[in-house]
C-alpha cells in the first residue's frame, strides 16, 4: 500500500500465470508473404562483370555459367554465395563485397534475416571447402566444372557492348512507345520520371518500373503490356552479346531468338524507391554505387540520336574532344582552409571582397609529438617542423582570429583597426609519412582522440601533400628526413645528405630529402647538402633558378643553422657550421666528391646543356583527361600551394600521376612543350603473370576498346588545346607521348623527385613500348585516324589500333568492300543493323 504504485499494477505484480499451459501456435518460418510479380527467383545467379562500371546481369544457375574471371552472387531463400574468381578485378570484388553488405543490412529480393553469407575466393583455395561442395550443388555442378581464364569474355569487349541489351519503353495512351533516345545505350537514372510508367526488357530480365506519382490505371496498364511483351517472341538477334548467355563467345544467333524465355529468367514490378539490387546495376549513375567521380552532365545528351533499328554509335563514335577554350581559361580559385566553418586562407590571413572585411590568424601555441611504438613523444620546441618518412607526427594548433582589414564603402579605403574578439580555436594535424606503418597509423588516430580535450577538427596530412596552412605553422624550415625518428641508417656510407627546395613564400618553404645521387639534381631550384660529421652545409643553386628562389632558400638555411634541430645531428662539440653556396656550372672539387657518380658527369637534365636557359613564364598544368562517365572531359590537378602572383618550378609530384585510377592519360603543359601521360593497365599480379606466360601475345594489341578510344580523343585534344594556346592554325609546340614506368629525362625532371615504378615499366614493355619512348602526338594520331586498311589487316586479330571494332567493313576501300559484300557500301548500310551483322559475320569482319 505504500510502494506508490497504481492498483492495477499491484494487481499484476500478485498474480501468477502457469505457462506450462499455454500453447503455442506454431508457424512455418520458410513462408514468406508475396504479393505478385516480384521481380527475383528462389534461386538466382547474378554476373558481376565489368573493368570501369560492374554491370550486373542474371544468368543460368548453373555451374557451366561460373567462370575464374569473374564475380557471382548466387541467392538462394536460405543461402547467399559471393563468387570471387581468382583473376576478378579489384572493382568486381569490391563491388561483390559491397552488394553483401547491403544485403546484410538491407535484405533485398525478399530474404529474410537469418539467411547466412558465405565467400568463395578462388584465390583462397576456398573451392576445397563444405560450402564450395554445396555452392556447386545447388548449381548442379561438379568440382573444378567452372570455365577457365581462356574462355572468359574480356571484360572490356563485354562493357561496351552489354549496353546493346538495353530496351528501354515507356507506357503512352496504352501503348509501349520504345525510347530510341535510350536504347542500346548506358541508362542513367535521369530517365526515370516519378509521373510514369516504364518497361525495360535486358532480355533475361524484364521489368515494369512504376513512378510513385504514377496513377493505379496507368500501373495496370503497363503490367498488362509488359506480361504481353514477357509472352511474345524474342529477337536479341543483332546484339553482339547474348543475353541468356553473355559469356558464350560463339554467340550463335540461333539461341538469341525464340518463342519463350527460359525459366530462370526474371519478370516483374519495380516500384520507385524500393529497386532490387540487380535492378540499380543496369544505371551507371545510382546513388550509392562504387563511383569515385560523378558524371559531368548526362552522356546521353551529347550523342546523335539514331533509330533503334540501325547500328548504335560504338565509344569511338560517341567520345569528342575536350574544350579546349575552358581548359586554357585559368580559374580564380586560391588557396583557402577551411576549419569551424571559417575561412583561413593560406593560415595567415583572409579578406572576403564581398563583405568587404577580413581577419587575421594568429598562432597562440604549438604542441608537437612522434608517435612510436603504441606511445607518444613530445618534441623539443627546437625541432619543430622535421618530420621522418616511417613515422607519424600529432600537431596541436591553438590559434584564433582576429578581425581586421575593414573596407569604408564611402571612401574605399582599409582600416587597420583590429578587433581581437575571437575564441581560441584548436585544430589537430595528424602527419603520415609515405613509410609509416598501418599500426602506427592507427594509434595516432586513437591519440589524437584522448589528446582532443577541446573537440576540434582532426587534418590528416599524406607526406609531400602539405597544404599552405600547416606549412606555415614552421615558419619555412620544414623538412621531411628519410628513415625514423631516432634511429641512424647503418647502410649509409656517406656523412652526406641532399635536400631539394620547394615552395615559393618565405613561410611555406620547405625541404625533402633525396637520395645522395647527383641524378636527383634540378637546374630550376636549390638544394642543400649536408655534412653532420664536419658540420659542412654547400647550397647548391640550379642554373635555372630565380634570384628571389635563391633568396628564400638562403634565408631557410640561415634559419636552419642557427636552430640546429637534433634531426640533422650536426656534432654537437663543434658550435661552428662552414656554410658555402656554390652556382650550377661553377661548382668545386668538394661538391662533386660529394656523389657516388665519377668523371662530374651531370646525371640530371641540366638546363647549362641547352643553348639559351630561360626563366619560367608560367607554372606547369596537368589536366587529367577521362570519360569514365560518359563525356570526355579534362579535369585540372590543382597544385595545392598556387599563387597567381608567384610561378612555381615544381607544382607537382609523381603521385599526381601515379595514383590516378590506370589506365590514366594526363596533359602536362610545360609551357615550352606539351605531353601526353600514359598510363598503364593495371592488373593483379596473377593476372600480369597470365599475360607473361601467355605465347600469344602481340605486342601493342587494344585489348581495352574505350581506352583506345580515350587515347584518340585524347591525342586530338592535344592538338587543340596547342593551337589555341598558340593562336596558330598548326602544331607549332613539341608535344609528345611519354609511357609510365620509360618516361625520358626531361619529363622526369619536371618533378622534384622521381623513382621508376617497376609494375609501370613491366606492363608497358610487355605492351611493346621501351625505356625512354617518345612518341610525337600528330604522328600517332596520324595512324590512329587511318580511314583504309586492307582486307587481310582487318581480318588480322588483334586488330590494327585505331580501328572500331564494331564497324570494321567501313576501313575497306570502295573496290574491296564490292568485292567482298557483293554490294556498294550505300546498299550494306540501308540494311537493319541486324541483317548487316549476319553478312559481315561469316566473312570476317566482326
Amino acid at each position: 500500500e505504500n510502494a506508490g504504485l497504481a492498483q492495477e499494477a499491484l494487481a499484476a505484480l500478485a498474480a501468477t500465470e502457469n505457462f506450462a499451459e499455454i500453447n503455442l501456435r506454431k508457424i512455418d518460418r520458410s513462408a514468406v508473404a508475396t504479393f505478385g510479380y516480384e521481380p527475383y527467383k528462389d534461386v538466382m545467379l547474378i554476373l558481376i562483370k565489368g573493368r570501369r562500371h560492374c554491370s550486373l546481369r542474371l544468368v543460368n544457375p548453373i555451374f557451366d555459367s561460373v567462370n575464374e574471371g569473374d564475380c557471382y552472387l548466387l541467392i538462394t531463400p536460405s543461402k547467399v554465395f559471393a563468387w570471387l574468381g581468382h583473376y576478378a578485378n579489384a572493382l568486381e570484388k569490391a563491388k561483390t563485397m559491397d552488394m553483401i553488405d547491403f544485403l546484410k543490412q538491407q535484405r533485398d529480393f525478399g530474404l529474410r534475416s537469418e539467411v547466412k553469407y558465405f565467400i568463395l575466393d578462388q584465390a583462397n583455395d576456398d573451392t576445397e571447402t563444405d560450402i564450395y561442395a554445396e555452392f556447386a550443388d545447388i548449381l548442379h555442378g561438379d568440382d573444378e566444372n567452372f570455365k577457365s581464364m581462356d574462355l572468359v569474355t574480356d571484360d572490356d569487349y563485354f562493357e561496351a557492348n552489354v549496353m546493346e541489351l538495353n530496351r528501354v519503353y515507356r507506357l503512352d495512351n496504352d501503348m509501349l512507345i520504345p525510347l530510341d533516345d535510350f536504347c542500346f545505350r548506358s541508362l542513367s537514372v535521369k530517365i526515370l520520371d516519378p509521373n510514369e510508367v516504364f518497361v525495360f526488357d535486358f532480355g533475361s530480365e524484364l521489368y515494369v518500373w512504376n513512378g510513385k506519382y504514377a496513377d493505379k490505371n496507368k500501373r495496370n496498364v503497363g503490367l498488362q503490356l509488359a506480361q504481353q511483351l514477357w509472352n511474345d517472341p524474342y529477337d536479341f538477334s543483332e546484339c553482339l552479346i547474348n543475353p541468356f548467355e553473355p559469356l558464350d563467345d560463339k554467340n550463335e544467333s540461333g539461341s538469341q531468338t525464340g518463342t519463350k524465355r527460359p525459366t530462370w529468367c526474371v519478370f516483374g514490378k519495380q516500384n520507385q524507391n524500393v529497386e532490387t539490387l540487380l535492378f540499380k546495376g543496369k544505371f551507371y549513375d545510382w546513388p550509392g554505387d562504387l563511383k569515385e567521380l560523378k558524371p559531368v552532365n548526362d552522356a546521353a545528351n551529347n550523342v546523335n540520336r539514331i533509330p533503334s533499328a540501325r547500328r548504335p554509335p560504338s565509344i569511338v563514335e560517341m567520345l569528342k574532344p575536350a574544350d579546349v577554350q575552358k581548359m586554357l581559361a585559368r580559374q580564380d580559385n586560391p588557396v583557402n582552409m577551411i576549419l569551424e566553418q571559417a575561412n583561413l586562407g593560406r593560415g595567415k590571413h583572409w579578406y572576403d571582397p564581398v563583405e568587404l572585411r577580413g581577419h587575421d590568424v594568429q598562432t597562440i601555441s604549438l604542441n608537437v609529438w612522434h608517435v612510436s611504438d603504441n606511445e607518444r613523444h613530445e618534441v623539443n620546441k627546437s625541432s619543430y617542423g622535421q618530420f621522418h618518412t616511417d613515422d607519424v607526427y600529432i600537431i596541436r594548433w591553438r590559434y584564433k582570429l582576429v578581425a581586421s582589414g575593414f573596407h569604408s564603402i564611402t571612401t574605399g579605403k582599409a582600416s587597420v583597426r583590429k578587433t581581437d574578439t575571437g575564441r581560441d580555436r584548436v585544430a589537430y594535424w595528424i602527419w603520415q609519412g609515405v613509410n609509416a606503418s598501418p599500426n602506427e597509423k592507427g594509434i595516432s588516430a586513437l591519440m589524437t582522440v584522448f589528446l582532443d580535450e577541446e573537440k576540434g577538427p582532426h587534418i590528416h596530412v599524406n607526406q609531400d601533400h602539405e597544404e599552405a596552412t600547416f606549412l606555415q605553422l614552421f615558419d619555412g624550415t620544414l623538412t621531411i628526413h628519410m628513415g625514423k625518428r631516432n634511429q641512424t641508417n647503418s647502410t649509409r656510407t656517406s656523412p652526406w645528405h641532399l635536400y631539394v627546395f620547394l615552395g615559393e613564400i618565405d613561410v611555406e618553404n620547405h625541404w625533402w630529402e633525396l637520395n645522395l645521387s647527383n641524378a636527383n639534381l634540378r637546374s630550376r631550384t636549390s638544394f642543400l647538402l649536408i655534412n653532420n660529421i664536419a658540420n659542412i652545409m654547400i647550397l647548391w643553386h640550379g642554373c635555372g633558378t630565380t634570384n628571389e628562389q635563391k633568396t628564400l632558400a638562403n634565408r631557410s638555411t640561415m634559419k636552419i643553422r642557427e636552430r640546429r634541430p637534433d634531426e640533422f645531428h650536426f656534432d654537437s662539440e663543434h658550435e661552428y657550421i662552414e656554410f658555402n653556396e656554390m652556382q650550377e656550372g661553377d661548382e668545386t672539387d668538394l661538391f662533386w666528391d660529394i656523389f657516388p657518380e665519377s668523371n662530374h658527369q651531370r646525371k640530371y637534365f641540366s638546363l647549362l646543356n641547352t643553348r639559351t636557359v630561360t626563366n619560367l613564364t608560367a607554372t606547369m598544368r596537368i589536366f587529367h583527361l577521362s570519360s569514365l562517365h560518359g563525356p570526355f572531359v579534362a579535369q585540372e590537378i590543382q597544385y595545392l600551394l598556387r599563387s597567381p602572383n608567384h610561378i612555381s618550378a615544381f607544382p607537382f609530384t609523381q603521385a599526381d600521376l601515379y595514383d590516378l585510377q590506370q589506365p590514366a592519360l594526363c596533359l602536362v603543359d610545360a609551357h615550352s612543350e606539351i605531353f601526353i601521360w600514359q598510363g598503364w593497365n593495371d592488373l593483379s599480379d596473377d593476372e600480369l603473370d597470365v599475360q607473361l606466360n601467355n605465347a600469344n601475345l602481340q605486342a601493342g594489341s587494344p585489348n581495352d576498346l574505350r581506352f583506345t578510344a580515350e587515347r584518340r580523343c585524347a591525342f586530338r585534344t592535344v592538338v587543340e588545346y596547342c593551337k589555341a594556346k598558340t593562336g596558330s592554325s598548326t602544331v607549332d609546340l613539341p608535344c609528345s607521348i611519354v609511357y609510365a614506368g620509360l618516361e625520358p629525362i626531361e619529363f622526369i625532371n619536371l618533378f622534384p623527385k622521381w623513382t621508376v615504378h617497376m609494375k609501370a615499366r613491366q606492363q608497358n614493355q610487355l605492351e611493346g613500348k621501351s625505356v625512354n619512348q617518345k612518341d610525337s602526338v600528330p604522328d600517332i594520331l596520324k595512324k590512329l585516324c587511318r580511314e583504309q586498311y586492307t582486307i587481310e589487316e582487318l581480318r588480322a586479330r588483334p586488330l590494327p589500333e585505331g580501328v572500331d571494332p564494331s564497324k570494321i567493313e567501313s576501313y575497306l576501300s570502295d573496290e574491296d568492300f564490292q568485292k567482298e559484300f557483293r554490294m556498294t557500301k550505300d546498299e550494306y548500310y540501308a540494311l537493319p543493323y541486324w541483317k548487316q551483322t549476319n553478312v559481315k559475320k561469316p566473312l570476317g569482319f566482326f
